[in-house]
């Protein structure tokens, strides 16, 4: 019976549950002087339900069959994606990839994590069929990623996969990799550079016209304005900022001075975490952001250090790197399932990387 088995909760779980809980306590402070909207912390207090997750894991679910499951889920997802993309840029074409299902952004943004995931499972099964379906998985996700149009994403996978490209390269010896970087690199750069290209041009001349007075209701010349905005609340407002879900009011407050384009007016946040939480919650909720996210990622890689054969932890702490980077031009917390997979994800990867699991892990990690 399931109530029969001993939960199990490690020591370095409570490490992971604590950072877990960072960002959303040292919000708390700013609410508590300023006031603010309770649902700001909505997407960042999902994060504490995957505690339970990693307790009942331990607990209650065979590791090899979970990794199983996690990385032919990922290839399976992929393909998937692959197929909604394609239905999109050929069938749907006035429709912006992503938005039949969800937004855009969180769509390229899950693209990359599946993508991050299939191809570190190609490194971990060794049969043929797994490889050829994990590459299958790999190569779609990319799709779904060019597809989405996600230039965020773009740059969060760039990020993720150059760090999981060079530790399972140390990981390997040479001779066993050789076979697969030069295919892997030239379809990647085929398939991703007409998308890098094309924000590239997009963001230089958006800014360009933003500077030049313009540019306001154009995608990257309204984030270059948020930033602004920001940035002048921040230095009114450095430690504590003007309390969580407050942003718009500060945005409202700029357009009643300045003059604004209808669609800018409606933006709820900056469309930069970063400089959204230093606006909302100042430096101590700033603070938090980094601690949760920096954290995670040192102790992913980590357990790396310890055991380079530790392929699972390389491509969790590859996705947390991957989403802190793509939330720069991408918030992260404003889409509800983007943010669920992320914190589900590393979860389910930590618990992975920290069970030993055929004796690759070191014992102490037990």
């Amino acid at each position: 019976m399931l109530w029969q088995r001993p939960l199990r909760f490690l020591g370095e779980d409570r490490i992971f549950a604590c950072l877990l809980v960072a960002f959303p306590l040292l919000m708390v402070p700013s609410l508590l002087i300023n006031g603010g909207d309770w649902s700001y912390f909505d997407y960042p207090v999902r994060a504490l339900l995957f505690i339970p997750l990693i307790v009942g894991l331990r607990s209650f679910v065979e590791p090899l069959r979970a990794r199983g499951f996690l990385f032919f889920g990922a290839g399976t997802g992929g393909i998937t994606a692959a197929v909604f993309s394609a239905k999109s840029l050929l069938i749907d074409k006035v429709v912006r990839v992503g938005l039949p299902i969800t937004n855009s952004i969180p769509y390229g943004q899950i693209a990359a994590i599946l993508a991050l995931i299939s191809f570190a499972g190609i490194f971990i099964f060794t049969t043929k069929f797994a490889r050829f379906y994990l590459f299958a998985g790999f190569f779609a996700s990319l799709f779904a990623l060019y597809a989405s149009g996600s230039g965020g994403a773009l740059l969060g996978f760039a990020a993720g996969w150059s760090i999981e490209v060079f530790l399972i390269a140390w990981r390997l010896a040479r001779r066993q990799i050789q076979k697969y970087w030069f295919i892997f690199f030239t379809i990647t750069v085929v398939i991703l550079f007409p998308l890098f290209s094309s924000k590239f041009i997009q963001t230089v001349n958006e800014v360009a016209a933003s500077l030049d007075g313009g540019g306001m209701g154009t995608s990257n010349g309204g984030r270059f304005y948020l930033i602004l905005i920001s940035v002048k609340s921040f230095l009114a407002n450095p430690l504590l900022g003007v309390g969580p879900g407050n942003g718009h009011q500060v945005i409202a407050n700029y357009c009643s001075n300045h003059f604004c384009s209808p669609g800018f007016v409606n933006w709820s946040g900056v469309h930069n975490q970063y400089f959204d939480v230093l606006m909302t919650t100042g430096i101590v909720g700033l603070t938090g952001l980094l601690v949760f996210g920096l954290g995670i990622a040192w102790m992913f890689f980590s357990l790396v250090k310890r055991n380079s054969a530790n392929i699972s932890a390389i491509c969790g702490g590859s996705i947390v790197v991957a989403m802190l980077v793509s939330a720069f031009p991408q918030p992260l917390y404003h889409h509800n399932i983007s943010v669920i997979s992320f914190f589900f994800t590393i979860s389910f990867f930590w618990y992975l990387s920290s069970e030993p699991v055929e004796g690759q892990f070191l014992k102490s990690s037990a």
